[in-house]
């Protein structure tokens, strides 16, 4: 997964263009989106002509991949399921007629698992409900912020934590046990119904999800791609990403007034809906070739499985000590609809789940670890020339000025390893910044500028 130029936080596409909108910007935002593709493009191009294979290697959300799917074949590479989902549904796309959405959807909104997940949690959604609508003319606060902070059922399952809301989760919990409703088939209502969803739009959510699994194999990438770009699209959180839900009070303890305003409008969008848009969108994609491939695995296992044909790999690994699965970790358990374990966080001498219901053991790249790290750097170095393939390396240098970590390995750090496997280090930019042969590490050039720049070894 990627932790700049290609890192995305969601999964929104644009009206014009796919997959480039501004919810599928980078965490790590420079400039145009657009300037940023065509600059990669653009080098790739000048360095393999030819048009043959790149392989994206921490292809993340996919953006990367579409725009080079465009002119030539990609081997798309994540070790997460969520992306193998995405890049499938964006490289390999197949044929869906109109008539299989409408049915599709149909058979979601009459389906008995719709009916008894809407009689198992109906008391629950009509009351968080009513919370927003009290809550919009400022009454009631409290008890819509306890939706917001123990609103989860599985956080109520491992901790029991009273509050106005738990009995009515415990209700639901009954309701779901007598239809025999599984753990999986109500996953996004147990794990983040209250804190990233309306109740309502978790069930909307399952329901598609369900009726998934019972659709032929050959769509189901499509279908779980527009369905977690639904969701990207809905969720309700701290700049409409997955790593820190909705904070309803001040620093003080205090709930913020605004709070209905907060959480009204995503969660008043339809699930069904915004799903039928986005699989029109996803069954109009068309690529250049028929050969894209897409792997699900960690880097270094992928670099020894390459197509022979690969003539550049393109990487955008990430550099800080940001654990960037966080960003990821709803999509991720939406896609394996499993039932993982919460991770947990110690506070003031008391153990807690951590406040995002993050998935317990969620992958952390190598990269990010600075003990790590180099040595991930050389085996990509190493792999990469001994496969032949030219490697066009993704870099955001370290400003001190700036609200940024520090970067776990340095600029002169990566040129050195460069060189010792590659006869051609040259490093560009976007901009005007930077543009220097650096073939010798004795000729090192530290960025002065927080420019991401691109990093060629040939």
């Amino acid at each position: 997964m990627s932790g700049k130029l290609s890192t995305k936080k969601h999964l929104k596409l644009q009206e014009s263009t796919f997959p480039d909108d501004e919810v599928f910007r980078p965490i790590h935002y420079l400039g145009s989106k657009l300037r940023i593709l065509d600059f990669i493009e653009k080098n790739i191009d000048k360095i393999d002509p030819n048009k043959g294979r790149v392989c994206d290697l921490f292809s993340g959300s996919g953006s990367v991949s579409f725009k080079l799917s465009k002119s030539r074949p990609v081997t798309s590479v994540d070790i997460q399921e969520y992306s193998r989902i995405i890049c499938s549904a964006l490289l390999t796309p197949v044929d869906i007629s109109n008539n299989f959405i409408d049915e599709f959807i149909n058979k979601c909104v009459n389906s008995k698992h719709n009916l008894n997940l809407n009689w198992a949690v109906q008391d629950i959604i009509n009351h968080e409900k009513k919370c927003i609508k009290m809550a919009l003319i400022g009454q009631n606060l409290e008890q819509l912020c306890d939706i917001l902070e123990k609103g989860s059922i599985i956080s109520y399952e491992l901790r029991k934590n009273k509050s106005s809301v738990s009995n009515l989760i415990s209700t639901t919990i009954s309701n779901l046990s007598s239809k025999d409703i599984s753990k999986q088939q109500s996953l996004t209502i147990r794990y983040f119904g209250g804190v990233y969803f309306s109740y309502y739009q978790a069930l909307q959510i399952d329901v598609i999800l369900e009726q998934i699994d019972h659709t032929p194999i050959e769509f189901k990438n499509q279908l779980k791609a527009a369905l977690l770009s639904t969701v990207s699209e809905c969720v309700n959180t701290v700049g409409k990403q997955f790593a820190q839900p909705i904070r309803p009070r001040k620093s003080n303890g205090e709930i913020k007034k605004t709070l209905g305003k907060m959480v009204s409008k995503d969660r008043a969008l339809d699930v069904y809906e915004i799903f039928r848009k986005w699989i029109n969108r996803y069954k109009d994609i068309s690529t250049a070739s028929t050969e894209n491939k897409v792997l699900k695995m960690d880097f270094e296992q992928a670099l020894d499985m390459l197509p022979k044909d690969t003539s550049v790999v393109y990487a955008d690994p990430p550099y800080t000590r940001d654990h960037y699965s966080r960003f990821y970790h709803v999509l991720e358990t939406i896609s394996l609809r499993d039932t993982p374990e919460i991770s947990t966080m110690k506070s003031k001498g008391e153990i807690l789940l951590s406040r995002g219901l993050y998935r317990e053991n969620r992958h952390q790249s190598p990269f990010c670890i600075r003990s790590k790290a180099p040595s991930a750097f050389e085996t990509m170095f190493s792999k990469t020339s001994s496969l032949g393939a030219a490697l066009v390396l993704s870099y955001s240098p370290y400003d001190e000025t700036q609200n940024t970590h520090p970067r776990v390995v340095t600029m002169k750090q990566l040129i050195d390893l460069a060189n010792k496997y590659f006869s051609s280090v040259e490093i560009l930019s976007p901009g005007t910044f930077i543009h220097s042969k650096l073939n010798h590490s004795s000729r090192h050039l530290e960025a002065s500028s927080a420019a991401e720049v691109l990093i060629v070894c040939r």
